[in-house]
């Protein structure tokens, strides 16, 4: 009996004590997945801070833009000179070293997707001074957005007192001191041997010419803004303006100009491209990776493009004897260019031939998307003024003073802007393509200000080149023709593959690629030139992530489709994709796997 008594003792013990280890284990794991939330959350606030400063992984996403868009006070411009380029080498090292002792295992949900966001986003941040030496600020598509943001910041200051006359003119200073880091930049390239390609430089002069003209006027404060001041205050801050705009403004301009001059062009190269520098390629390389978000190679690259163009062009025959047309497509394009059918005659028509799309993808939305935007969407016109500049029209997302997401389209010059394109365009555009991405990240409660903002071309352009072409699976495109334009923008998107990658990586020359791109797509020979220099000098390597994430987002969706059968739910499906926003390419995949592997066993 007191055996039995004490066997029975001793399994109780072993009991308590297992669950009492069992107990110790849940809390240490709970206490492991709450550090490295913790971690993860705090480093993603840190990121977004340090952005609000002026430390961004993305051009596009300059500090300006971004506090403009907060609503948040602006103290400093841009800094675009080598130090500050250095400072973010060494603290983007600061973080990788943080992120490294985060334990991913750890992680779900948003914090993983975070965590993995993050591990690309400062993979090659600052890898040597070739990134900042061969991007060439001067060009069209860079340097002017950074002025652009700065030029709206000054025109939304308030001035009411002594203290915000002050702040205004530090800021124009500031302006000033950008202009100045510009022209350091240009001379500490043209010391390390590297110009501009010299077809590049008409253009650059034009915009730097027409900068130095319209920005003093810009930068002027109109009487009625000075409506709170007193005379004797009024007068002196108008003379200290005219005075800094005069000394700082316009002559940094001039200065900048002078440089890129006769002797500027005599050593600039005639060939484009940034393979051409000393270290372009492996610059190019790194630019195609973070571009796509996707370890793909030039070559790849290259030759899936060249793939596309073949596939899109079969497709785009069959069309053309479905019509009967027993032309070249070249001449098929030229004729459709002059199509009565598809010219508007006013702004108005413009809007309702967008409108009349949208109005017949809407019934159908609800059996392919479990969640819409709740942000209101339409068409309007450019501004006037920003017409003559723009080749096209932009997506402008809803904000806290405009809650409304447009697509702001190009009113000028209508008998040239054929609408042959217009249902794809606009399903690109709002629905379901930028409007729904946009809009639902920005609506996701959930996220921290770091993931609300986050943005990646290949996610961003990629899903709607998928949701334009998601049009016909929708039965949105009901004739030829409107086939046929969906399939001209497929092929430019394409054709830029080939042409993004034969410049930059392998020698092609401006005419070998506007001759390749004229063979194929709807663009006139002047948007053409001016595509072909944005692809080998602005920003080489950005063209490729509309077709790249447009072939990636249906590649990830046939599998989920080929995985789960029956069970696929294209509602569940696109819900995955959208619901907490852009992310790299490859965070996607891990994503739509887990949810393909959480799927298959329910």
């Amino acid at each position: 009996m007191n055996r039995l008594l004490y066997i029975c003792s001793a399994v109780i013990a072993l009991v308590i004590a297992l669950t009492s280890c069992s107990e110790t284990d849940q809390k240490a794991d709970i206490s492991a997945k709450k550090d490295a939330s913790v971690k993860i959350q705090t480093l993603a606030d840190d990121i977004w801070a340090d952005m609000l400063a002026g430390y961004s992984t993305s051009m596009w996403q300059s500090a300006t833009y971004l506090r403009l868009q907060e609503g948040l006070p602006i103290h400093e411009f841009e800094d675009i000179t080598l130090e500050k380029y250095h400072k973010g080498q060494k603290r983007a090292a600061e973080l990788r070293q943080r992120l490294a002792t985060i334990d991913a295992t750890q992680l779900t949900g948003d914090d993983l997707i975070t965590y993995e966001i993050l591990v690309f986003e400062l993979k090659d941040i600052g890898a040597n001074d070739d990134d900042y030496w061969l991007t060439f600020d001067l060009s069209a598509y860079v340097g002017p957005y950074l002025f652009q943001y700065d030029q709206q910041a000054l025109a939304v200051q308030k001035i009411t007192d002594k203290a915000s006359t002050d702040h205004y003119l530090m800021l124009v200073g500031e302006f000033a001191d950008m202009i100045d880091q510009l022209l350091a930049k240009t001379l500490g390239q043209m010391e390390r041997g590297i110009y501009m390609p010299r077809p590049a430089l008409p253009a650059v002069r034009a915009t730097w010419s027409g900068m130095s003209l319209a920005v003093p006027d810009v930068i002027r404060v109109a009487d009625e803004r000075l409506y709170d001041l007193p005379e004797n205050e009024k007068d002196a801050f108008n003379r200290d303006l005219e005075k800094l705009i005069e000394s700082r403004v316009t002559a940094g301009f001039d200065a900048l100009l002078a440089v890129i001059g006769d002797d500027y062009e005599a050593k600039a190269p005639e060939a484009v491209g940034i393979g051409q520098y000393p270290g372009g390629a492996e610059v190019y390389k790194r630019n195609v990776r973070k571009e796509t978000t996707l370890d793909l190679t030039p070559e790849e690259i290259h030759q899936r493009g060249k793939k596309a163009v073949a596939e899109i062009s079969a497709r785009m025959k069959d069309i053309r004897d479905e019509l009967g047309y027993k032309g070249s497509a070249k001449d098929f394009i030229d004729q459709l260019k002059t199509d009565t059918r598809f010219i508007a005659q006013t702004p108005a028509e413009v809007e309702a031939r967008y409108m009349g799309f949208i109005r017949r993808i809407e019934p159908k939305l609800d059996a392919y998307f479990k969640y819409q935007p709740r942000a209101p969407y339409g068409v309007k016109r450019l501004a006037l003024a920003s017409e003559a500049g723009m080749t096209f029209g932009y997506y402008s997302p809803p904000t806290a003073s405009e809650p409304t997401g447009y697509y702001n389209y190009n009113g000028s010059d209508l008998a040239n802007r054929s609408l042959i394109g217009a249902g794809p365009l606009i399903y690109h555009e709002l629905l379901p393509g930028h409007h729904f991405h946009i809009a639902t990240q920005a609506e996701n409660e959930t996220l921290q200000p770091y993931r609300k903002k986050y943005s990646v071309g290949a996610y961003t352009e990629g899903w709607a080149e998928y949701a334009a072409s998601l049009g016909i699976e929708m039965g949105m495109y009901e004739t030829p023709y409107e086939m046929y334009g969906r399939y001209i923008m497929e092929m430019f998107l394409a054709t830029r593959l080939v042409v993004d990658t034969g410049m930059n990586a392998f020698g092609w020359s401006l005419e070998e690629a506007r001759a390749y791109m004229l063979q194929y797509v709807f663009h006139s020979e002047v948007e053409i030139a001016s595509e072909t220099l944005r692809y080998s000098t602005s920003i080489p390597g950005q063209a490729l992530n509309y077709r790249i994430g447009y072939e990636k987002h249906w590649e990830l969706r046939r599998r989920a489709e080929a995985a789960l059968g029956d069970k696929f739910d294209i509602r569940d499906y696109h819900n995955v994709v959208l619901s907490d926003g852009a992310k790299p390419l490859t965070v996607l995949e891990a994503k739509v796997d887990r949810y393909i592997e959480a799927a298959m066993v329910e």
